[in-house]
């Protein structure tokens, strides 16, 4: 199967640039639905199992009194770590895909996908996270900015419990993607180009 994993920074267009590359390749998509897929497996509330897994950890959504309140919230995100890398492996397994997010890149690096890392100059950043802010919100560039590496932060600190490197170092990516100055839907054919090669290997 021809796998490509996409990790991007908050803000950069990494979910777009996923999404139309896979359509171009007519390859499946995967991104909010591993979410979602995990949420129906636990039986756990989804907006919910989202905090525990960009967090990284329980330990920091409960006052932590008992060394035993610790351990188990951590063995209980060591658990949907686990179920979550389950579900990637199944669906890498099925067919051609794009996954977005959930680490993929590493936890599926035996497979040997194409593992892209978007990223963006902070205004680039901000510029796209206000062109698609609900009607009525009102954020200042320092709040999105505050938001965007808060969100960043989240992510590192999960990639940090599976990897020995850290998040958004090249060593963990074979194509690094600037999207501040080019439209998203410009790069598309040269990605393609690169992909089609790269599986051609």
């Amino acid at each position: 199967m021809n796998l490509i994993t996409i990790s991007r920074e908050f803000g950069s267009g990494g979910r777009e640039l996923g999404k139309r590359l896979a359509d171009a390749l007519e390859y499946a998509y995967y991104d909010r639905e591993i979410l979602t897929a995990l949420a129906e497996d636990t039986r756990m509330d989804l907006d919910y199992l989202e905090r525990v897994l960009e967090q990284g950890t329980f330990a920091s959504m409960y006052p932590v009194t008992f060394a035993h309140t610790f351990s188990y919230h951590t063995s209980r995100t060591a658990d949907l770590l686990a179920r979550q890398t389950k579900l990637l492996r199944m669906l890498a397994g099925k067919h051609n895909c794009v996954l977005v997010g959930r680490n993929a890149n590493v936890i599926l690096e035996d497979l040997h996908p194409l593992r892209i890392f978007v990223y963006a100059d902070m205004a680039a950043k901000i510029k796209r996270c206000r062109a698609r802010e609900q009607s009525g919100t009102l954020f200042t560039d320092q709040e999105y900015e505050k938001q965007i590496r808060r969100v960043d932060k989240q992510r590192a600190k999960t990639h940090a419990l599976l990897c020995p490197y850290p998040w958004g170092d090249v060593r963990g990516y074979d194509l690094c993607i600037n999207t501040s100055t080019v439209e998203i839907k410009e790069m598309i054919p040269s990605i393609c180009a690169y992909a089609t090669k790269w599986f051609e290997r």
